[in-house]
């Protein structure tokens, strides 16, 4: 999978061309060395552990090669019949987690694929659909359906549902042709298969029909099978870890997870970066974590946010607590804000390290877990909470933000048996001068980019490829199998 921003080959072409963006680059890798040299002399000095070396793999093999053992052959294949929705298969001690969740997925590509082969469904009319409010159940005292216009919007609704809810019964969609059958209705077992529907692709669970799960009721059959094809492939380039615990963020699905023998122990809500700021995806350890960190600000954040703020007003850099260090992040040496020329700075054109300190206002909140790494992403706490009662959490600048932050600090010291390790970080929580914690051993974390999967008890689940990066990747594998 590629990473927004930097230049990696996948099936032997480059994503872009270095030419004429050298000197930008630099500055951004001294930005970033600077972010990843700090942490580690940290880590040296404490002497607890140096970082594990980084293992990095082949992009274009891992394509090539999961494209030949799944994609290849369901390029013009038919599928095998399915005549009902996927159901959770049982876990055997011979299949992993990963394999049982994989063999789920593709009996889910099999029964959306034998849709599209019977013609699929109908795209329902938002016009339709629409026209007199969104659909939803009728209240106990509500007037029964008194347009026939309305009566078609429903069964047209009860139709669509009825190919992927096979308890939902259908034998209303024939009432307008036939005089005596009953029309359908908007009734509790239709509004619970349209929670259940909104549920599975990450909409708000309010049992409404309205514009965006009328949009995702109009996936066809056929584009949910080449997702979750997709999906499987992107599965099976996932290395699964021998280690007895980790961390999987999946992107799309604003969720991260600890997970630990096997087992979920906790998942916890997350916000990832917006589309022009885009988290990528990588796997790593986190070495440690920081309470009451410093915000190390990014150049890019320093060159096109903040320096036009200072321009306006001198005094926004004291104002929110933000110092400007010299030469590195951890420089002792402080700069006067008064000697720069603020209104002449261009992107990535700053020769100095903004940090901001600890303090209620600091982006980063109470905690930061750190792993070191090239794209300098982390997960951290943040004070603005009301993203958490968001459906789409597409919204920071590239590193994700963490739902309940302190939570996965205690995770870690349960399953690490540092039994007094929390009583430190609470202490510590409510200094104001910034603590680092180390990790006995590091913690594997994964960031994914699913946009379809199936979960532990076998649902399937879809989500929007808030990045586009579902057509990137088709068209890759698409030219692999063209070899």
């Amino acid at each position: 999978m590629l990473f927004p921003g930097t230049c990696f080959a996948t099936l032997s072409m480059c994503v872009f061309s270095r030419k004429g963006k050298m000197e930008t680059e630099h500055r951004a890798v001294k930005h970033t060395v600077q972010l990843r040299h700090s942490d580690q002399l940290e880590v040296n000095a404490s002497g607890r552990f140096l970082a594990p070396k980084k293992r990095t793999s082949s992009i274009a093999k891992k394509f090539i090669i999961a494209a030949a053992s799944f994609w290849l052959p369901l390029v013009g294949v038919a599928s095998t019949v399915s005549t009902s929705s996927p159901k959770a298969l049982e876990q055997t001690s011979n299949n992993s987690v990963l394999q049982t969740q994989l063999k789920q997925m593709k009996s889910a590509y099999a029964f959306y694929s034998s849709i599209a082969q019977q013609g699929g469904w109908k795209a329902l009319n938002e016009d339709l659909l629409l026209k007199h409010g969104a659909l939803r159940k009728a209240s106990a005292d509500a007037t029964p359906i008194h347009s026939d216009e309305e009566a078609q919007a429903i069964s047209a609704l009860v139709a669509r549902l009825g190919r992927e809810y096979t308890s939902i019964d259908t034998n209303c969609t024939h009432a307008l042709i036939a005089t005596h059958s009953e029309p359908c209705v908007f009734d509790k077992d239709v509004e619970n298969a349209v929670k259940d529907f909104q549920r599975r692709h990450g909409l708000l669970v309010d049992g409404v029909v309205g514009k965006k799960t009328l949009a995702a009721l109009n996936v066809s059959a056929d584009e949910k099978a080449q997702q979750l094809a997709l999906n499987i492939t992107r599965l099976e380039m996932f290395e699964e870890k021998d280690s007895e615990a980790y961390v999987l963020v999946n992107i799309p699905e604003f969720r991260l997870r600890y997970i630990s023998k096997g087992k979920v122990k906790a998942t916890k809500d997350v916000v990832v970066g917006k589309p022009s700021w885009a988290t990528p995806s990588f796997s790593d350890h986190i070495e440690k974590f920081v309470v009451n960190p410093e915000w190390r600000i990014p150049l890019s954040i320093t060159t096109k946010e903040i320096a036009p703020k200072v321009a306006d007003n001198p005094n926004y850099l004291e104002e929110n607590n933000i110092v400007i260090r010299k030469n590195s992040f951890v420089d002792d040496e402080l700069v006067d804000p008064n000697t720069i020329d603020w209104e002449n700075i261009k992107p990535y054109q700053f020769d100095h390290f903004l940090v901001k300190l600890p303090n209620k206002k600091n982006p980063l909140g109470k905690v930061k877990y750190l792993f070191p790494n090239r794209h300098a992403v982390y997960v951290h706490d943040t004070p603005y909470q009301q993203w958490f009662s968001e459906t789409n959490r597409a919204a920071s600048h590239g590193c994700i933000r963490l739902e309940d932050p302190f939570s996965l600090a205690k995770l870690i010291a349960e399953e690490q048996g540092v039994e007094s390790l929390m009583d430190n970080v609470m202490t510590a929580r409510e200094l104001t001068q910034s603590k680092t914690f180390h990790l006995e051993e590091p913690l594997p974390i994964h960031l994914v980019y699913w946009t379809a999967w199936a979960d532990q008890d076998g649902t399937v689940n879809f989500r929007n490829d808030i990045y586009q990066r579902d057509r990137r990747d088709a068209k890759a594998l698409t030219q692999v199998a063209s070899l």
